[in-house]
């Protein structure tokens, strides 16, 4: 009797073994598809809020350094007395450092705005999506090589105009 069944048992086994496989390999290959990376430069670069606070840095930059080009053309007056002169060069040596602060804080802090909206919106698109990983690449090394098809730069900086323009 026990000879009878064993086929049946083997059988049994052999398909129970086969579909033990499939879900490994189904599960293994399902979670390798879940990892993606984006261009950090083109990311930034292209994201609409970046160009808007480019545009109103441009603004505050000329405009501070108008009045420091200014201020050194009145210095480079011949007929301005030493002592007016010597005010005058002060101001500009304290302009120039505020405008030497401003060009650097200014920078800093707007980058570090910017990076703050696109993670949030980042994080965001990664559970709309259902990825796992978006690893972020600035072409210097950080990832030696992506394979095009897990390149989501596109995509995503399309996904944070669109969020950040309200849509």
């Amino acid at each position: 009797m026990l000879k009878q069944k064993l086929p049946i048992i083997i059988a049994i086994n052999t398909v129970v073994l086969v579909f033990l496989l499939l879900f490994v390999f189904y599960t293994f290959f399902s979670k390798s598809d879940s990892v993606y990376y984006v261009d950090n430069s083109k990311l930034f670069d292209g994201f609409r809020m970046t160009k808007e606070m480019k545009k109103e840095g441009e603004k505050q930059f000329n405009s501070k350094k108008a009045t420091l080009d200014s201020l050194y053309l009145e210095i480079q007056r011949e007929d301005l007395s030493g002592q007016t002169k010597e005010i005058l060069m002060q101001e500009f040596v304290a302009k120039r450092e505020e405008f030497d602060s401003f060009n650097k804080v200014f920078a800093q802090e707007e980058s570090n705005k910017i990076w703050t909206r696109i993670n949030s919106y980042t994080q965001q698109f990664s559970k709309d999506k259902n990825y796992k990983l978006i690893i972020g690449s600035s072409n210097q090394g950080d990832v030696l090589y992506a394979d095009k098809s897990v390149d989501v730069t596109a995509e995503l900086l399309q996904y944070v105009n669109k969020k950040y323009e309200g849509l």
